[in-house]
């Protein structure tokens, strides 16, 4: 019998967006569970680590820590790479998105009377941040000839990859511009979004914030 799954997070896409896009490229079924105000709290004592994104397996086993996640069910799903070297590839792109969103919740969520502080975090972000990392992207895709990060298949990595992009390209205040300059990175968004089981997933998903 196929093992049951629930993700439990917030009604954002945030760290649980990785863990629900790994499920959709897999093509398998999920329980999306979004929670907040009372429900959060109900549920906090329960979890791990008193946080989430959470992976539920056959209504038992608890999994938490996205990036744990995100390992967890490319394996299960045969979306890691195909030996240890691709394995540690994969392991690189996901760590490289952490620090990119990791600067991005930052930037997010500074606080309104720190302006000053604000618009240099955004300065850093739109010039240096994001250019290393699609300046990044790119010399890797180059590398393992255009279509895919790691090995010759979609992988986590490009989940990872692609989770990352597509924050920034449905930001209202960036958009597909911050990535105007680099034409492989923009045809690697594409060609993951418009993957058969990507694509069914982004039609059905909920609306909600970054």
């Amino acid at each position: 019998m196929p093992a049951k799954y629930k993700i439990s997070y917030f009604d954002i896409r945030g760290k649980g967006e990785l863990p629900r896009l790994i499920f959709a490229a897999a093509g398998k079924d999920f329980e999306d569970e979004r929670l907040s105000g009372d429900k959060w709290t109900a549920f906090k004592p329960k979890t791990p680590y008193g946080q989430m994104p959470v992976l539920t397996v056959d209504d038992k086993t608890m999994i938490n820590q996205t990036g744990a996640i995100a390992r967890y069910l490319a394996r299960e799903f045969g979306l890691y790479g195909s030996n240890n070297m691709e394995n540690t590839k994969c392991d690189i792109i996901i760590e490289t998105t952490v620090d990119v969103l990791t600067a991005m919740i930052k930037l997010h969520f500074e606080k309104d009377e720190a302006q000053k502080l604000k618009e240099e975090l955004g300065k850093k972000f739109s010039t240096e941040v994001l250019p290393q990392f699609f300046t990044y992207l790119c010399k890797v895709l180059k590398e393992n000839g255009g279509k895919f990060l790691v090995g010759s298949k979609l992988t986590v990595a490009d989940m990872a990859a692609f989770d990352m992009l597509d924050k920034l390209t449905c930001n209202p205040t960036m958009g597909e511009g911050v990535y105007k300059d680099f034409a492989e990175v923009k045809k690697f968004y594409e060609s993951v979004k418009t993957n058969a089981n990507v694509q069914k997933y982004l039609e059905k998903r909920p609306a909600a914030d970054m």
